[in-house]
């Protein structure tokens, strides 16, 4: 089976370069946002990872950091089950 770059970002995504999180004052951070993921490393460390980007976040720029590409996360957005209105 091959593994694909989206697939196993432990193995083979880098940290993001350091111009592509920018400070927030405001809860428009990493955390927040619609692409944010995190899972398991090979090693049970947790993975702060961001898909648009395709980089590893590093520890603790999550909470205080975002790019320009930052978008709302959908439950925020539309509430937690938009189709039952």
């Amino acid at each position: 089976m091959v593994v694909s770059r989206a697939d196993a970002p432990d193995q083979e995504w880098d940290h993001l370069d350091q111009g592509v999180l920018h400070p927030s004052r405001s809860g428009a951070v990493c955390i927040t946002c619609q692409h944010f993921r995190y899972e398991a490393g090979s090693h049970c460390a947790t993975l702060l990872t961001c898909p648009i980007h395709q980089g590893l976040i590093p520890q603790g720029e999550h909470l205080t950091r975002r790019c320009r590409q930052w978008v709302a996360r959908r439950e925020v957005r539309e509430g937690w089950c938009p189709e039952v209105g």
